[in-house]
């Protein structure tokens, strides 16, 4: 038998290789197809494709046909980037990833214009996909807001979105901004998005959202972090799916369609503690103000089919309940609850669950505990049965008894659950999984629903 040669001289030999010598003499790398390296390109930066020129002869030149260009958060100035896509030929792009920093601004004398020229060179070839992040003074030009190939913008910038000229993006569907300051000025961009069927907005500035000329828009999608005392009204007839977080702005939900059959509410951050008081309203009208809000947008989510709500959310239906807030009769048929157990939720939780006769499915989402500022206040207002609950939160793991009392809460306010699914995720352990099984187990015989721990 033939000795094997020794360690260090095969790790020499492997080293020295070529690419096809590691397949058996065959170079599977150069004869994969353009399309598959295209592929491959699209989930790196394309200083990282460049680099792979080394692994094969035929990679060599395969970037520059490339449809995917991303140029993320790095050191290069804009002026490298300039020199990398001079030997650029595709005759398409599909999607272009563009990030400017301060820093990366400020270092080039000449970064307004520079920033220009990528954005131009981006949309010339028809590109369907585009993403900006602008971190630093910019101006958009006339000839951005003109483009009959793009389908999908993704805009992170701090400056202003003001088109002066007609805006003309024939073919977006897909529109998300982020950061944005917006004004009367943004009706241009929707008057001038006729397929536009999604809408991102997160952490934008704006008093007035009227979507009412857009009539193939789908999805709203609303995200904000920010604590202006400025109220927003939100006109949206057409949207079918809204997702809204955060309501330091003061919503008003002014007209949504009928048609809406999928929600996703929860506030993050604030809630008045005024407004968990027991001060007459006539006294605090910002406490009036939140009073109106919620029965607003409870209205306007009664046609909802499909709704998730968080742990603040369900914690502003607890204190409009005890304040008196009229609760209408809900479509719900699938109830997604992203919380903890908490005293302070569960008013809130049996409330819309007694107004949901439709309700077919509830699935249960542990999240992380965390204080919020107004469980002291709705914890006053709290029945002798929902006393078992823990007041703050401090569910670290999975006790079966708490599980158990909070699984018979849900079940004895409906009466057409079919399926109940607690997600509990690493709350359960193998012996607290074991027992609650068992009461799962003898609850679904009970009360004739499907129950699935998770």
């Amino acid at each position: 038998m033939e000795e094997p040669p020794p360690k260090e001289e095969s790790n020499a030999r492997a080293g020295a290789q070529n690419p096809s010598n590691l397949f058996g003499g065959v170079d599977s790398i150069s004869s994969l197809p353009d399309e598959m390296l295209h592929h491959f390109f699209s989930f790196v930066p394309t200083k990282v494709a460049i680099t792979t020129s080394v692994l094969s002869k035929r990679w060599r030149h395969v970037w520059y046909k490339t449809p995917y260009l991303s140029f993320p958060h790095h050191k290069s100035s804009l002026e490298s980037i300039h020199e990398t896509l001079a030997s650029y030929t595709a005759p398409k792009i599909m999607r272009f990833h563009l990030y400017v920093d301060r820093e990366t601004s400020e270092a080039s004398e000449r970064s307004h214009h520079h920033v220009d020229s990528l954005i131009k060179f981006a949309i010339s070839p028809n590109v369907e996909k585009l993403s900006l992040v602008l971190n630093a003074y910019y101006v958009f030009p006339d000839f951005f807001f003109s483009n009959s190939s793009l389908k999908q913008l993704i805009l992170d910038s701090w400056n202003y979105i003001r088109p002066k000229c007609t805006v003309s993006w024939t073919s977006l569907q897909n529109l998300s901004l982020r950061n944005s300051s917006l004004d009367e000025s943004f009706i241009k961009v929707l008057s001038g998005s006729p397929m536009l069927e999604c809408l991102t907005l997160q952490s934008c500035s704006l008093s007035c959202l009227d979507l009412s000329e857009s009539p193939r828009l789908r999805r709203l999608d609303l995200e904000f972090f920010n604590s202006s005392p400025r109220k927003c009204h939100i006109v949206a007839p057409h949207i079918h799916y809204l997702r809204m977080i955060d309501f330091t702005q003061k919503y008003s939900l002014v007209d949504v369609s009928s048609s809406l059959i999928e929600a996703n509410i929860d506030t993050i951050y604030f809630l008045p503690r005024f407004w968990c008081t027991q001060d007459d309203p006539s006294k605090d009208p910002s406490k009036h103000d939140y009073q109106v809000m919620m029965q607003t947008m409870l209205e306007k989510l009664q046609n909802v089919e499909n709704l998730t709500v968080g742990l603040s959310f369900l914690e502003m239906l607890s204190i409009a309940e005890f304040s008196g807030v009229h609760f209408p009769t809900f479509k719900v048929k699938t109830l997604t609850l992203k919380t903890t157990i908490l005293r302070s939720a569960v008013l809130g939780i049996a409330k819309l669950l007694q107004n949901s006769p439709e309700l077919k499915k509830i699935v249960f989402y542990k999240t992380e505990d965390w204080n919020c500022s107004v469980e002291k206040y709705a914890n006053r207002y709290m029945e002798p049965q929902d006393l078992i609950f823990p007041a703050k939160s401090a569910f670290k793991a999975a006790k079966p008894d708490l599980v158990a009392s909070f699984m018979e809460l849900l079940l004895r306010n409906t009466r057409t659950l079919e399926t109940l699914v607690l997600q509990l995720r690493s709350c359960l352990n193998t012996s607290n999984y074991d027992e609650l099984s068992q009461i799962a187990l003898t609850l679904s015989h009970k009360n004739k629903v499907s129950i699935v721990l998770k």
